[in-house]
């Protein structure tokens, strides 16, 4: 039996570097070592561009190249009965191909992958195509055996959003729901050397989601010049791995630097992900005004890193911090209270995010008990 992977193009700036290091590591665990195959792309830069997740241009690119591969594989009959592929998103043009090339040459093989978000998400990237990617991630959906997900809140996002509006028979849309499992996003301890050698908390603020619109930064931003005003030497932190700071609304950025001018704010840009574990693992607080979040790469870390959370009582958010309410706030006026206790609180959280360092192996127990 042959595994073929197909990842997503593997960024510093983002998450999916860590996902092309380490996910073929624990597909090899479990499987024959020369069963595992990587389908590789090629990128047409190695920063995002143009786009938020992932560069728009540069990706559709690297998928067009993987894609090519996948048909070779196919015509030299290296593909088998039995074969599993596995995606890293499933939002992949042309993944209906996979489908086509096996059934309509009669090959059994099982078809899996992760799904990050899509059209249906609030204000994300792909939302202005809804009126079209709608049918397609339908389709997605129908041609993959099983489909991974962050949290239950992103399942039910999926279904009540997707699928109950457009599918009409009750059979289908039972059978497309049941193929959608809680996995959670996959951590992996090795990428933060802060757990290995822990560096001192200081009393400081960080903001380390990306600066773009649907993360509401400048809520975030209201409510830090409230703090600094409070808590003169707080030092409160702006974060980001790519090459410069950036946002999809320009006023954002001129906001943050006029802030930073002020002495309100640090912002940190081209960081390595050393150096954003760092800055993240000695703050006291991280503080998120997002207005959807299907998982939060951003929340999870701060909580691995034991900097505590303050989020909205909403999305994946209590799901994540499993409803503790010293983190999430029903209503803004909550949180200047809240940031202020637990400035100075001294307890662990860490545990709290460790379940999603078994992610990966709950996604593969999955696909054996599937297959």
């Amino acid at each position: 039996m042959n595994i073929f992977l197909i990842p997503l193009e593997p960024l510093s700036e983002r998450y999916t570097e860590s996902w092309y290091r380490h996910i073929p590591e624990v597909f090899r665990d479990r499987f024959a070592q020369d069963n595992v195959v990587l389908i590789d792309g090629s990128a047409l830069n190695n920063f995002v561009d143009v786009g938020t997740f992932l560069d728009l241009n540069s990706s559709a690119h690297y998928k067009s190249e993987q894609l090519k591969q996948i048909a070779h594989l196919f015509h030299k009959r290296i593909v088998n009965d039995g074969d599993i592929f596995f995606v890293f998103d499933i939002q992949f043009p042309g993944i209906e191909t996979i489908r086509l090339l096996a059934d309509l040459q009669g090959i059994n093989i099982g078809l899996f992958g992760f799904c990050h978000a899509s059209s249906y998400t609030f204000e994300d990237f792909m939302s202005p195509a809804g009126s079209y990617l709608q049918y397609f991630e339908l389709g997605w959906l129908a041609a993959f055996d099983l489909i991974f997900v962050g949290t239950e809140y992103h399942k039910n996002a999926i279904i009540e959003r997707r699928i109950d509006p457009l599918i009409v028979s009750e059979v289908d849309r039972q059978k497309m729901s049941d193929k959608i499992v809680v996995a959670g996003n996959p951590l992996f301890l090795s990428d933060y050397d802060t757990l290995v050698n822990p560096v001192p908390k200081k009393k400081q603020l960080i903001i380390s989601n990306r600066f773009d619109w649907e993360k509401r930064p400048n809520l975030s931003m209201d409510f830090c010049y409230i703090l600094k005003r409070r808590v003169p030497d707080l030092r409160i932190v702006v974060t980001t791995s790519r090459p410069e700071f950036k946002s999809n609304k320009k006023w954002l950025v001129e906001m943050a630097r006029c802030m930073e001018k002020d002495g309100i704010i640090e912002i940190h840009d081209g960081l390595s992900k050393k150096e954003y574990h760092t800055l993240l693992a000695e703050s006291k607080i991280f503080l998120t005004n997002t207005i959807e979040e299907n998982f939060g790469y951003c929340l999870i870390e701060a909580i691995l890193s034991n900097t505590y959370p303050i989020a909205e009582n909403k999305y994946s958010h209590p799901e994540l911090l499993m409803n503790d309410s010293r983190f999430l706030f029903d209503d803004t006026d909550e949180i200047i209270p809240k940031a202020l206790e637990l400035l100075e609180s001294d307890f662990d959280i860490s545990d709290m995010a460790m379940r999603y360092c078994q992610s990966m192996v709950r996604m593969i127990d999955a696909i054996q008990s599937f297959l």
